[in-house]
């Protein structure tokens, strides 16, 4: 961090918290009130103070008469006097809420007589309430109204019974007379509950005409990942979300309503506090080999304990606004704010330990092929070898700490975070450490006229021998691998003194195999891979309150994150990679992004009508710088970047990664309500994109419209709403959004390799604009059962058109490539979430179901399109099938009327009636069909599932999260190569039973999987099915404060993740990805396996 960025951190983190101890003086009111109405007092308070004014009609008599003179009186005094004793306030940032004051008990009677109570329990309409809770204050006993909302309860005279029901607002009534009739209200606070939208607006759920799902922090952390997506997975109706393979801490692959964009970005955008941030995603593997060195994504850095809620937006509608970025759907995170009242401090433990949770299946009875050589063909073992792969696994562990401290009076609050994360994988020397540090503050100014909120963040990230998959410095491919009649133990000592070159060097007798092996020991010790990241965030918002119900905000955020990545290979490592003397490699990755806006916001009722609109304009500049230095040493293991051979060292700053891009943008948003029951919705965005600067848009930009609209039948439709139904929303809505093109595609583009720019240029397409996404949505959200049953369902089709394509031009054109749009991708499908609240007698229990379902069809690629260059030159360009991976025996191609994520895979050469070619006589099959390739599949789920359940009584607390993947085709070259080197279970059992069976017959084992093994891809294609016990957890709460009265609450749990897998046929975890770009997904390549997580939390608060 350089001077002016750390003197900008100090400043800003000193006015912050000059601004915590800031004490305003109080809200006061100014009248005189003469034989008024406490309900009109209320009101006047409201008006003079800028604040909101909650209470219970059945605690509070507005209609008593006040007679009080007040002059400039803070509010506290006004409150204190118009409220008399009996009734009691407390004032949370702009909320006073009143409420009734407990009468003192009187001394308990010993002998105070029981008597049975017998009553019914109703809603505001005379219906009976199913399943209500009904309580004894003074014993605890609780009973549950049945059919008929009657319940029977034996409590002492004159006491207190309390009913409750979710959705309800909860009653007391004193235990009197043998038929009581309790009649209880909703609570307006749960019917109108308010969800964050795009750029951080809040609205009412029931106004929204999209869908948009919303989760709490305990949904976050109660199962704590280091990277908070993964307690995401099967939460969410509607989303995809997949592990990295590269471990603690590594990045998280997130799909919303299937894949758009064949050659762009298919992640969801996150955003932070209604701002966006960048990806920040490292580059990703594209081949067998590579796989090493990998790092997390954005949200990897992210502490989850600064989290308040997440906000998941996954549909085109609800993103709108981000126009450009929007295509993916949104990730809306908001962060925690100090809150008014006495200083709070919260402590957490989160201890957790890993072990590898699905693996292939090995054999340990056949031993080696002959002494000395790397394969498990030979005779079979007097006693099974003690030899066992996974024995090269040690136990992973990931201790969390983190501490918040909150503190606020009415007019100032402020939020204090730090926390700890260290963590070393199930490989040796693979270790993450991360460290965040959040301070933000928000003030009120002029009598609560003026807002401020002010935030810095800091993220450190250490990140060491992260690997994904592939061959090289992989070491799971020797240890998978390895002679079961061989000893690994004799090369643990991996590394020995040559007195020829005066230093240690490699212990490895067996060669690199054709695979770049080398001794597992040696890869994870001295073949190092190392990341250091700093991340700074500064962000301030200002607002304004114009008048009652208008306001003036204004935001900026800094966020600028600082990348070391290194590669020590010492010396007698894979000449391939380290030469003679060993390698050195510093990668400088650095990224800033600005971003600022100014929002309008408009909130008013004008009789039956509300009008709910926002006008703003916003800009996002980002700008990264990258280099790459380094090569072979002249020295050995002297890592520096002096010790580099000038002679054959890469000095790149390639172009294409250093880069500064610009959005400018204006908006608008209204929502037009009619007696809150209907409601229209609209908004527009206009992006000036500099990446297309160069084309004849450049000027007027492109505009991202939407329109919705939904209706509340219940309210609409007299005698709709019933005790079964109690609330009814159908919605729909029509979207267009896009996708950021590739930086440069719209300007004369030479690649740059080693130092040098190629000769030819890709050729500058000025006619080029964004991918646009057209998405319709239907939904329906249905409240049963007095809202004991909530169901949430939405319909969507989206087609994405304008794809970015890069198809080859001949020498003679003069250009390389062309950029250009084209082709479109069709999705559709349904999410849904069903939810019921049933208490079970004391016992609250929630559950809930999701479904997701997406059908994604490729309807067009690059039509034959012939276009006149700037030289005259005449091209065509058509394309009607693309390879976008391919690994030899597998992969993945996209065709016209085929899907996202098709794989391919090679066959063995077969008859004209199905049967493998043999010869007979050396009873071996002929081989791969070489360069023929038949379709074997998806690897994306026919649908995906999670059921979530909760269950909590008297301090304990259970949950689980069952989810299951339905369908989808995956691929394993790991489980291939196991049955060429004979390390598998199934080469074991083949030679068991006399032979690998085919056409009828046994052959020789060895020679048919030393054939198919793993050249022949359609014997390693398995169904992706699967069903896991995803998350458990088992809580209690301690009433420690009875014995302890400073600590108000101790919490103790016990966690689990992937505990249990019920049912899965692939050799390894299909819902884990060595890649979190769009065409890696599904294949596994000595993949590192997924994680079986058991551990423990504490938290405490004070």
């Amino acid at each position: 961090m350089n001077s002016k960025q750390s003197k900008l951190l100090g400043i800003c983190l000193l006015v912050t918290l000059m601004f915590s101890a800031l004490s305003m003086s109080a809200q006061t009111v100014t009248k005189t009130f003469s034989n008024e109405s406490l309900r009109n007092v209320l009101k006047e308070v409201e008006r003079q103070t800028k604040m909101s004014v909650i209470y219970k009609v059945d605690e509070v008599n507005a209609s008593q008469k006040v007679t009080a003179t007040f002059h400039a009186t803070p509010v506290r005094d006004v409150l204190t006097k118009v409220l008399g004793s009996h009734l009691g306030f407390k004032i949370d940032h702009k909320m006073i809420t009143i409420f009734k004051r407990e009468a003192k008990p009187a001394a308990k009677d010993p002998q105070a007589p029981k008597k049975t109570v017998k009553g019914q329990v109703l809603d505001e309409n005379g219906e009976p309430v199913i399943g209500a809770t009904v309580r004894s204050k003074a014993t605890g006993a609780a009973v549950v109204t049945d059919l008929d909302g009657n319940f029977t309860i034996s409590a002492e005279e004159g006491s207190k019974i309390e009913v409750s029901y979710l959705g309800y607002q909860p009653k007391s009534v004193t235990a009197k007379g043998d038929n009581l009739t309790v009649n209880i209200a909703q609570d307006e606070k749960t019917l109108n509950e308010v969800v964050v939208t795009a750029l951080g607006i809040k609205k009412e759920s029931k106004a929204l005409t999209y869908n948009v799902q919303q989760l709490k922090n305990s949904d976050i952390t109660g199962v704590k990942d280091a990277n908070f997506m993964n307690a995401l997975a099967g939460k969410v109706a509607g989303v995809e979300i997949n592990a990295s393979a590269a471990g603690i801490g590594g990045g998280v692959k997130v799909v919303m309503r299937g894949n758009k964009s064949i050659n762009g970005n298919n992640n969801a955008l996150y955003v932070i506090d209604g701002i966006p941030m960048p990806s920040l995603q490292a580059n990703q593997p594209t081949d067998a080999y590579h796989g090493d060195a990998q790092t997390g994504d954005a949200a990897s850095m992210v502490n989850p304990d600064d989290i308040e809620s997440i906000s998941v937006l996954s549909g085109a509608a609800a993103s709108a606004l981000y126009g450009s970025d929007a295509a993916n759907g949104v990730v809306m995170i908001t962060t925690k704010k100090g809150t008014v009242g006495k200083v709070r401090v919260s402590y957490s433990n989160n201890t957790s330990f890993f072990s590898p949770f699905v693996t292939p299946e090995f054999q340990n009875t056949y031993g080696q092929t002959g002494n000395g050589t790397f394969s498990s063909w030979g005779s079979k073992l007097a006693t099974p070898s003690s030899y066992d792969p996974l024995d090269f696994f040690q136990t992973g562990y990931n201790v969390g700490n983190s501490v918040t401290f909150s503190v606020g009076s009415e007019h100032s609050q402020t939020f204090v975070s730090a926390s700890t994360t260290n963590a070393e994988g199930i490989v040796e020397n693979n270790e993450m450490s991360r460290y965040n540090f959040t301070i933000r503050n928000t003030t009120d100014f002029l009598k609560d006229r003026l807002h401020l909120d002010l935030s810095a963040m800091y993220m450190s990230v250490k990140e060491q021998n992260m690997i994904s998959q592939g061959f090289y410095f992989n070491p799971i491919v020797p240890v998978y691998l390895f002679p079961a009649g061989d000893d690994i133990r004799k090369y643990t000592p991996f590394e020995q003194y040559d007195p020829e070159r005066n230093f240690k060097t490699q212990y490895w007798p067996f060669g690199n195999q054709g695979l770049s092996m080398m001794n597992p020991y040696w890869e994870i010790n001295r073949d190092i891979a190392e990341n250091h990241k700093d991340r700074f965030i500064l962000s301030a918002g200002l607002t304004f309150d114009i008048a009652k119900g208008i306001t003036l905000s204004g935001r900026a955020k800094m966020d600028k994150t600082s990348g070391i990545y290194e590669k020590r290979y010492a010396a007698s490592t894979d000449p391939l990679f380290a030469g003679e003397y060993g390698a050195y490699y510093r990668t400088n990755d650095n990224t800033r992004q600005i971003y600022g806006d100014a929002i309008l916001n408009i909130d008013k009722y004008f009789g039956d009508f509300s009008l709910t609109a926002n006008l703003g304009t916003s800009i996002k500049d980002v700008e990264t710088s990258y280099t790459y230095v380094g090569g072979f040493l002249n020295v050995a293991n002297n890592f520096t970047l002096n010790a580099v051979n000038r002679a054959n060292s890469h000095m790149d700053a390639d172009p294409a990664l250093n880069y500064h891009h610009q959005v400018q943008s204006v908006f608008a948003t209204a929502q037009v309500g009619y007696k809150s029951m209907v409601y229209l919705d609209l908004t527009a965005r206009n992006d000036w994109d500099s990446f297309l600067g160069n084309t004849q848009y450049r000027n007027k930009g492109f505009f991202y419209p939407s329109a919705g609209v939904s209706a509340i039948l219940t309210e609409m439709i007299p005698g709709l709403k019933s005790k079964v139904l109690s609330f009814l929303k159908l919605r729909g809505s029509y979207s267009e959004v896009g996708n950021t093109p590739e930086k440069f595609y719209a300007l004369t583009r030479y690649t740059y390799s080693n130092a040098a720019p190629s000769t030819t240029s890709y050729y500058p397409n000025n006619n080029l604009k964004p991918e646009r996404t057209k998405a319709w949505e239907l939904g329906l959200q249905a409240n049963l059962w007095q809202d004991k049953v909530n169901l949430n369902v939405s319909l969507y089709s989206t087609r994405t058109t304008d794809q970015f394509f890069l198809p080859e031009l001949s020498a003679s054109s003069g250009y390389s490539k062309l950029p250009i749009n084209g082709g479109r991708i069709d999705n559709k499908g349904i999410e849904a979430s069903l939810t019921l609240n049933q208490p079970l007698g004391p016992v609250k229990w929630s559950s809930t179901f999701t479904y997701t379902l997406n059908k994604n069809k490729i309807k067009q690629l690059l039509a034959p399109t012939e276009l006149t260059l700037a030289n005259g030159n005449k091209v065509n360009v058509s394309l009607d099938g693309m390879d976008m991976l391919n690994l030899g025996s597998v992969k993945v191609r996209l065709t016209e009327g085929g899907s996202m994520g098709d794989l391919y895979v090679t066959i063995p050469k077969m008859d004209e009636h199905g049967y493998l070619i043999v010869d007979y006589t050396s009873r071996n099959i002929a081989g791969v069909d070489e360069g023929k390739y038949v379709y074997a599949g998806n690897v994306n789920p026919k649908y995906n599932m999670g059921w979530r359940n909760s269950f909590s009584w008297k301090g304990i607390d259970l949950g689980f999260l069952i989810s299951a993947r339905v369908g989808g085709r995956v691929s394993s070259i790991t489980q291939g190569y196991m049955d060429y080197f004979g390390a598998s279970k199934t080469t074991a059992e083949a030679r068991d039973l006399g032979g690998a069976l085919v056409n009828g017959y046994r052959i020789p084992a060895q020679d048919y999987y030393s054939k198919i093994g793993p050249s022949v891809g359609a014997y390693y294609i398995y169904s992706a099915t699967n069903v896991r016990l995803s998350e458990l957890s088992v809580g209690y709460s301690l009433p420690i404060s009875k014995w302890v009265p400073w600590i108000e609450n101790l919490r103790l749990a016990f966690t689990g993740r992937n505990l249990l897998m019920f049912y899965c046929k692939a050799p390894f975890d299909p819902e884990l990805t060595a890649s979190t770009g769009t065409y890696f997904t599904g294949i596994d390549n000595f993949m590192m396996p997924s994680l079986r997580n058991l551990g423990f939390s504490v938290k405490v608060d004070f």
